[in-house]
């Protein structure tokens, strides 16, 4: 116990707790296996650590230094980086005065892990003073290499890209690689022209064959460059073609490294977005995923996909496609402890939600978690990143107007700005201007947009490939078209031409991603028909944009759409056709969770928008609704409440309070809903663990169905958004009209099926929910009339008492059953336990006696033996015997006796042989099992299985004996509980024997071919005992199979059979044993039981 630990500790004297640590940690060390070291590395460690001080032998505060390294690197694989960084610190302090010289690979070894864990906790200040020690004192640069990188990574995550290359171009040229300091276009075409020329003649798909690269220094070369790819791209995207062809030229010349992933992956965003090379670069893409598995290393796992991700695979998939693989790289990265790769994986996976258009309630949240996590580890890179993007957002989603200035509480461009220009942060700077381009136009403010186009334009090549460049083109193409009516003729040909230029540029990404981009091409082309004044055109693309935006998914740009279309009709004056388009605009952006824009629409176009904004009974605006994010208003008919008819309430009321049993209460329930709330659709929900399951719908005319209790959050039959309001309020919610009602706009199964009239109501049982239940009409409004809702009202309460009541009885039968399947399950343990108990007393009881007979055989046979040699010598000394000897050698028949008896004592000796024969497997088969597994040989608890079943398969007179056929394998001994396994065998083979028995009804003795098969086998790669048992008796469908370990179930008949035999088996094997057990049969062929035991 923790306090009696405590109390016994608080009694040494403090002068001695030092020596005691020390001692416990000895004896740790001289009396665990190597294993159990492993395991209690950090419990050693501790121990020693503490009575350093009275460690004074060099070669043991070596040994403890080692020890500190090891227990060091296994924190910082564990992400525990403090303590990392303590175990590393006192390696250090372990070494001797000159150790660089007399102990250079351990200080080396403690040196650069103590960096890594300095960087890993964000302590840039020690990390580089760690790392100019091992700088001064390595021995070769391959040495250094570590140490750079991790220099290269500080620096970048502090957003200091100019220094990061710089130290990286250092370590290069020691390397033999020089990186060019200034990249010009010159350089990049001879670069690009040398590798096609070494590529030439091998296809992509080739280079995964490649041989693994085998010197050390390319090696080396090849992985720093990998890791420069975060600082010039964030600081001098110039280099980038450059710094991926050396990695790829590398990786040809020399063979894949780990590291030459990076630069294919590299490779294919330079051919995608420098060159234009999409097929090409989507395909060094594939290639470098392609390559993870072949090296499986695990910090390749985050880098890999984030550049897959990021800048290649939305340009020929779906931008949703990227989400799943940029989170996976986010994942891997924090389990391996790369804090910059982390933050750039889970920025781009946030902006594909955001630029494809998911709902902004569903991830916004996320932005300021993630934040906060690149907050902890000092990413302050990525962190300003992603709030920037979080004041995006903010921008968008607040009541109010629609700023396209980012200053928040989450980001203030006008301090983060210069600090990105003073830090030459190009990727932030374009970013920037792209955000705020999105939000000038969203808010209709032209001018705006035109500046942060002309602003944004020098710094697009540090977005190159990044979802923002087609986003930068569509607006930018938007923004000239929405000026162009305000120029003058004269202006207006440059005007368009401006346009077109950014739509061309557009139209090559949506070439090769139509399922992205082609939707955005459709909405330039149609208000550049606009502007142009042919209407028909516009009109095509505008509904073709539409269209492809809805399919793909685009929420934000299925609303843009709308919205110009609307615009279009309204200057042409149908404006029952604008109203039509901007109600749909209006829902769109409702349902993106743009707050700002709707609010925009409102101010804008209230004309167009009444049928939403003055509907009837509405307690509150929908700006007002999605301010507070809660719905608290209810709609409800204004007609006189009908009188109750107390006759159909009273009969409902018995019908509901007479059923006991859950699923005929629930159907009973339904039915009379259907009846008596004038709805065509209802659906019940029940509280189940603390959430709400759909457990039972029905529709008008049919009857009701009971499902499988569905997660709300899953079922695709009630409105979700509306089904958690009511769980949250406890109040009943009625709508008038669902499509025209603003406060639940954003719900897709009301956008999806369109009710006319809701009624959502709670099932309370002493003010607590248990329930909900969910009502449609779709043939008319305002349906469920107060009269009604008084009915329900009353039948939900007299429901949340019967479903109470039998969630109680279903409980109850259920503990009863449980209680039952215990029972037996006890009394079938205790009857195998009895049986071994039996069998190991006779095993007892017999192998006395025959310890007797066994003793014994031997010397009486030498008596005999004695004595014929004494009868020899009388009949060589007396020939001749006289009359009454010679009378009684007749009457014994000496002769017969001489040649019997020693066939007699033989056969005795044979039968004792054979009775301890049946008393060893009585003991294998009844061995008690230890409170841990043991060695035990597995064949001979087959043996004595069958030995003790014997009686069993001999033949009696309705069949012929069962024949078992053992084949078995060179198994190993298996590490298991021997008794436990001894009665699964016999189980299975006391199965197989009944089976055979009743596959031979019927049969003549002479058509029975009964045969047991028992076949072992090792599998050496899996380290693993395989054990069949098979019969060819009547085997058994797929409907028995599927039940056969069911507790309970047999089929065998009453007073046969308990159902748990198997059960236990399985139980057995699986749970004691870590194995398997599986079954495999065919009617009228047999059956056959596998069972794999790890070894």
């Amino acid at each position: 116990h923790d306090r009696v630990q405590q109390a016994a500790y608080s009694l040494i004297i403090d002068s001695q707790k030092k020596a005691t640590h020390l001692k416990i940690g000895q004896l740790l060390q001289q009396n665990c296996s190597k294993i159990e070291q492993e395991e209690k590395l950090f419990d050693m460690i501790g121990h020693l650590n503490r009575g350093i001080e009275l460690i004074s032998q060099p070669s043991e505060r070596e040994a403890l230094a080692q020890l500190n390294l090891k227990a060091g690197s296994k924190a910082r694989s564990s992400t525990a980086y403090a303590a990392a960084r303590i175990y590393l610190q006192t390696g250090i302090e372990l070494l001797t005065a000159n150790c660089w010289q007399s102990q250079h690979e351990l200080t080396l070894n403690l040196y650069v892990a103590a960096t890594e864990a300095a960087y890993l906790n964000a302590d840039f200040d020690g990390m580089e003073q760690l790392a100019e020690r091992v700088l001064q004192k390595a021995r070769t640069i391959l040495d250094k290499v570590k140490i750079y990188e991790i220099q290269i990574a500080a620096l970048t995550a502090q957003s200091q890209m100019l220094e990061a290359i710089a130290v990286a171009r250092d370590a290069l040229l020691q390397l033999g690689v020089e990186l060019p300091t200034e990249p010009d276009e010159t350089k990049i075409s001879k670069v690009l022209q040398n590798l096609a020329n070494q590529q030439s003649g091998k296809r992509i798909e080739e280079l995964v064959d490649l041989p693994v690269m085998a010197d050390a220094k390319t090696q080396a070369a090849i992985q720093l460059l990998g890791t420069l790819f975060p600082p010039v791209f964030l600081g001098m995207p110039g280099l980038l073609p450059i710094l991926s062809s050396m990695m790829v030229s590398l990786s040809i010349e020399f063979g894949n490294a780990p590291a030459s992933t990076v630069g294919y992956a590299i490779h294919g965003m330079v051919l995608c977005a420098f060159l234009g090379e999409v097929e090409m670069g989507y395909g060094f893409g594939k290639l470098a995923m392609n390559l993870l598995d072949r090296f499986n290393i695990p910090a390749l796992k985050a880098t890999i996909p984030a550049f897959f991700g990021s800048f290649i695979q939305h340009r020929q998939e779906a931008i949703g496609a990227t989400i799943p693989t940029l989170k996976g790289s986010y994942t891997a990265a924090m389990e391996t402890g790369d804090f910059l790769q982390s933050g750039y994986s889970i920025l781009n996976y946030l902006e594909s939600k955001f630029f494809g258009g998911v709902e902004l309630d569903t991830w916004e949240t996320e932005i300021a978690s993630y934040s906060a996590v690149m907050t902890q580890a000092k990413q302050y890179s990525a962190r300003d990143y992603l709030e920037m993007m979080q004041q995006t957002v903010n921008n968008l989603r607040k009541v109010g107007i629609l700023s396209d200035c980012l200053i928040g509480t989450a980001y203030d461009e006008t301090v983060m700005l210069p600090k990105h220009h003073q830090n030459n942060e190009l990727t932030a700077i374009a970013k920037t201007y792209v955000y705020k381009l999105l939000l000038a136009y969203s808010s209709g403010n032209n001018t705006a947009a035109l500046d942060y186009i002309l602003q944004a334009k020098p710094y697009l090549m540090a977005i190159s490939g990044l979802i923002q460049v087609p986003i930068f083109h569509f607006y930018a193409a938007l923004t000239y078209l929405a000026i162009f009516p305000t120029k003058p003729e004269p202006e207006q040909s440059e005007i368009l031409a401006l346009a077109e230029t950014h739509q061309t540029i557009l139209q090559q990404w949506a070439k090769n991603a139509p399922m992205n981009h082609l939707h955005k091409w459709y909405l330039i082309e149609a208000e550049k028909s606009r502007v142009l004044g042919n209407k028909a055109d516009a009109i095509d693309f505008y509904d073709r944009a539409i269209s492809l935006a809805k399919e793909n998914l685009f929420l934000n740009e299925e609303a843009l759409a709308n919205e110009l279309a609307a615009k279009l009709y309204l200057k042409w004056g149908k404006e029952k056709v604008a109203q039509a388009y901007m109600i749909e605009a209006y829902y769109c952006y409702a349902h993106w969770g743009a707050k700002a824009k709707v609010e925009d629409l409102e101010k804008r176009y209230p004309q167009l928008l009444v049928p939403i904004l003055q509907q009837p009974h509405a307690a509150d605006s929908f700006k007002e609704t999605i301010a507070r994010g809660t719905i608290t208003s209810t709609h409800t008919s204004t007609s006189i409440s009908e009188a109750l008819d107390l006759a159909t309430l009273l009969k409902a009321s018995q019908a509901i309070s007479g059923e006991i049993e859950l699923d005929q209460l629930l159907t009973t329930l339904l039915k009379i809903v259907i009846a008596n709330a004038g709805a065509d659709k209802c659906v019940l929900l029940l509280k189940q663990d603390l959430d709400l399951k759909v457990v039972a719908l029905v529709e008008e005319g049919q009857l009701p169905q009971l499902l499988p209790s569905i997660p709300l959050e899953s079922s695709w039959d009630v409105p979700i958004n509306l089904v958690n309001s009511v769980k949250r309020n406890l109040k009943f919610l009625v709508l008038f009209d669902a499509r025209l009602d603003t406060h639940f706009v954003g719900d897709i199964y009301i956008q999806k099926h369109q009710p006319k009239s809701v009624l959502c109501s709670p099932i309370l049982n002493q003010g607590l929910l248990i329930g909900v239940l969910y009502m449609e009409n779709n043939l008319t409004v305002g349906a469920f009339t107060s009269g009604r809702i008084e009915m329900l009202n009353l039948i939900c309460s007299q429901a949340a008492i019967s479903l109470e009541n039998a969630r109680l009885y279903q409980a109850a039968q259920q503990a009863l059953t449980n209680l039952k399947q215990a029972q037996l399950k006890i009394v079938q343990s205790e009857k195998m336990s009895a049986l071994g108990n039996l069998v190991a007393g006779v095993a007892h009881e017999i192998n006395n006696p025959v310890g007797f007979l066994t003793g014994n055989i031997t010397p009486a046979l030498d008596y005999i033996n004695d004595l014929f040699g004494l009868l020899d010598l009388y009949q060589q000394k007396y020939p001749q015997p006289d009359a009454d000897i010679q009378e009684e050698i007749e009457n014994i028949d000496l002769d017969y006796i001489r040649e019997d008896l020693p066939k007699l004592v033989g056969s005795m000796r044979e039968g004792v042989k054979r009775i301890q024969d049946i008393s060893t497997s009585l003991r294998t088969f009844s061995r008690a099992d230890t409170n841990h597994p043991v060695a035990c040989n597995i064949h001979e608890g087959i043996d004595s299985t069958i030995m003790i079943l014997k009686h069993r398969l001999k033949a009696n007179e309705t069949r012929p004996e069962i024949q078992v056929i053992r084949e078995y394998g060179n198994l190993p001994q298996v590490e298991c509980y021997a008794g436990q396994l001894n009665q699964v065998f016999m189980n299975l083979l006391a199965n197989a024997i009944d089976a055979l028995d009743e596959s031979n009804q019927g049969l003549s003795y002479a058509q029975i071919a009964n045969q047991i098969t028992i076949k072992t086998e090792f599998y050496g790669d899996k380290k693993q005992a395989i054990i069949h048992i098979q019969d060819n008796g009547v085997g058994m469908s797929e409907a028995v199979q599927d039940q056969i370990f069911d507790e309970l179930f047999t089929t065998k008949g009453v007073g046969k059979g308990t159902g748990l035999g198997l059960a236990i088996a399985r139980e057995i094997v699986v749970e004691k044993h870590c194995g398997m057990l599986e079954v495999n049969s065919t009617l009228g062929r047999g059956t056959e039981f596998t069972i794999s035991i790890p070894c």
